[in-house]
């Protein structure tokens, strides 16, 4: 019986031991998957500062970036008011310049159209100046044709005789279209004067005058009128700068001097005519 009550109690033992044996390797079980856990929530929780630590150094990275994006729209603004103060201002400037650009238009227009109604009597430098405006030649040339002039002795009256081909010949122009143009707006000019018509610088009223006051070099009306040896009766400025131009010009020299005579008779009638149509 004794045995038996012993075996009974090593059995009940042994089922202990087991169930013990049990629990522990159950909680050996739980251990591992709770370090397993532990492990894991430490990864996660090292991943997890990895990445407050880098949206932190973003989140510096974007305050130092809007704090340059405002020193830039801060700059950008400056430079918009400065551009917009330079806009204004050259708008002002541009207005002002367009105004004196129109005065100064109006000044030359009317410059030259006083100029053309004394287009009979333009000095070589006058002359020159609308040969390159006309012909649209550079204005470099100013000079070239300048001492052509000179050399030629041309004036307002001697031009207004020549033909395209006589101006072609003369000033040695790129192309012929060149001397046509000048030929036609010096004739426009002509037209527009006619030297027949007593100048209104002159306070003269306008009117015919006389053929025999013009003188046939210049078809201007005479202040000197005097008588070469050939019996025509010149304006003596025109006829000192011009005599090389009347054919046959020796004839009116003597000594290698021109010959010329005062004609008192014509000059009072001229003085009379001029004082008489004011």
């Amino acid at each position: 019986e004794n045995v038996n009550i012993a075996s009974k109690d090593f059995e009940e033992v042994i089922e202990k031991q087991k169930s013990i044996q049990q629990k522990i390797y159950e909680k050996y079980l739980e251990k591992i998957k709770l370090k397993n856990q532990v492990d894991e929530a430490i990864l996660n929780y090292t991943k997890c500062i990895e990445q407050y630590n880098n949206l932190c150094s973003i989140e510096r990275n974007i305050l130092i970036q809007k704090q340059q994006k405002e020193q830039k729209l801060i700059i950008v603004n400056q430079i918009y008011a400065f551009d917009k103060k330079v806009l204004k201002e050259f708008n002002e400037f541009n207005n002002k310049l367009q105004k004196l650009i129109e005065e100064n238009q109006n000044w030359i227009e009317k410059e030259w159209s006083e100029l053309e109604k004394k287009w009979s009597k333009w000095n070589s430098q006058e002359i020159s100046i609308f040969i390159v405006h006309t012909s649209e030649c550079k204005k470099s040339k100013i000079n070239k044709y300048n001492k052509i002039i000179k050399k030629k002795k041309i004036d307002g009256i001697s031009l207004s005789k020549m033909s395209k081909n006589d101006l072609m010949d003369i000033f040695h122009f790129e192309t012929f279209l060149q001397a046509c143009a000048m030929y036609d707006s010096f004739n426009e000019i002509c037209k527009k004067y006619p030297i027949n018509v007593i100048d209104s610088d002159k306070n003269v009223a306008k009117q015919a005058i006389p053929k025999e006051y013009l003188c046939p070099l210049s078809n201007s009306i005479m202040n000197d009128p005097v008588i070469a040896l050939n019996g025509i009766t010149y304006d003596r400025s025109s006829i000192m700068n011009q005599y090389q131009n009347i054919p046959n010009y020796s004839s009116l020299m003597t000594d290698k001097n021109v010959e010329l005579f005062p004609d008192h008779a014509l000059r009072q009638n001229i003085q009379n005519f001029l004082k008489n149509s004011k």
